[in-house]
């Protein structure tokens, strides 16, 4: 009985440590140079800073929001979005060339910004590989 749970806990429990072991290390291969660029169009989109979460849960925007944005990023990791004036979202994506960029993204939460990248459209989902944010 004790053999079978454990088992059955391994059974369970070696999906996720594949996906934590397959993360570690990870590494794109690059077989041709334009393999190695993303596909899409560069671009500079200003708006602010979202922590999706706060905005797809309860529209969360603005100033008074952003003691609670900057945490979601920071420290509880949630996916970072661009509102653009247009009213677009757009998801903010690390790009694996310019991580240092990405960096600034969450202490610059609820901020009006300018992001310079590589937008990318991918089964409607609208991203921006960030390679440069500053203040707007």
């Amino acid at each position: 009985m004790v053999r079978s749970f454990a088992v059955s806990m391994f059974l369970l429990s070696a999906p996720a440590l594949g996906a934590v072991w397959a993360q570690q290390g990870h590494k794109h291969e690059e077989k041709t140079q334009a393999a190695a660029q993303p596909a899409g169009e560069a671009v500079t989109i200003a708006g602010e800073v979202l922590d999706l979460y706060c905005y797809l849960g309860h529209g969360a925007t603005g100033r008074e929001h952003k003691k609670c944005a900057k945490q979601c990023l920071l420290e509880k990791h949630v996916s970072a979005g661009l509102l653009s004036a247009d009213g677009a979202v757009y998801l903010l994506v690390s790009d694996h060339k310019h991580e240092k960029a990405f960096a600034a993204v969450g202490r610059l939460a609820a901020e009006q910004v300018k992001v310079t990248g590589v937008k990318a459209v991918k089964g409607g989902l609208q991203a921006i590989l960030v390679h440069k944010i500053e203040k707007a």
